[in-house]
């Protein structure tokens, strides 16, 4: 079990990779290996200086992937393990490198788990958006039901309260009471203010279905076990004002 290590110390994905560690190891009695991205962590090919100009030609996908073959292959020998089976795991970039090293090299790898791996998330891409990414993680807060409620009122609600931040942005006079309502230690005194606040609570609400784990983890940023279905418990007692899911043919309608 080969995890693809992608942009970061290899420690952070191992300590926040489980599934593989703890349940799936267990099960098939597998030899768990955590591959450290070169360019990363300690992996530096030129020490201090591998990220000056010209040292960083090598930082390439092709190269990436190649050290994970020569790496599988020296394992491999070293524990008699010629005739095992590899399945690459990796999420993000490094679920990328998992498919990738599926697709390009498929004699060294049998199989792959690319987790939210954007794989085609290219420009001119088929079936590519530019909201593409957004709009998967607002259909995972629409698919949360807090409280028992058949309606999407987590994600309508979220949505409703962005659509004030415009409404804010652009009427100084609300500025005061929406930095206390935040309990801002500097007044709002721009645009830009609203902007950045804007920016920031979005962020938080994509990195919570980025990391939507079944149990606490610590990738990102600390998060409970499910952050999505616990962050839209507060809305299990909030409709929102201005629309509401009717549940006749899926067809969302203003109440």
């Amino acid at each position: 079990m080969f995890y693809c290590g992608n942009e970061g110390d290899i420690w952070g994905f191992y300590e926040n990779t489980g599934f593989v560690t703890e349940t799936l190891a267990k099960k098939w009695g597998g030899l768990v290996v955590f591959a450290e991205h070169r360019y990363f962590g300690q992996s530096m090919p030129f020490g201090k200086a591998s990220l000056d100009k010209g040292n960083n030609m090598y930082l390439t996908v092709d190269n990436t992937l190649m050290d994970y073959v020569e790496l599988i292959k020296t394992l491999k020998t070293k524990y008699g393990a010629e005739d095992k089976a590899v399945i690459a795991f990796g999420g993000s970039y490094g679920g990328m490198l998992a498919a990738w090293m599926r697709m390009k090299h498929p004699h060294v790898i049998q199989g792959a788990l690319a987790s939210s791996a954007p794989i085609f998330y290219f420009k001119g891409a088929a079936g590519n958006t530019e909201t593409r990414y957004f709009d998967i993680i607002t259909e995972d807060f629409n698919q949360t039901m807090p409280g028992g409620h058949t309606d999407n009122r987590c994600g309508l609600g979220i949505k409703e309260a962005f659509t004030y931040f415009a409404d804010v942005q652009n009427d100084p006079s609300l500025w005061a009471e929406f930095g206390k309502l935040f309990n801002f230690c500097k007044l709002i005194g721009s645009t830009t203010d609203v902007s950045d606040l804007y920016q920031h609570i979005s962020n938080a609400y994509a990195y919570m279905a980025m990391t939507d784990y079944p149990s606490a983890a610590n990738f990102l940023n600390p998060m409970p076990a499910w952050p999505v279905n616990a962050s839209c418990e507060f809305f299990a007692d909030v409709a929102p004002m201005n629309k509401t899911e009717k549940a006749q043919n899926g067809v969302l309608t203003d109440r």
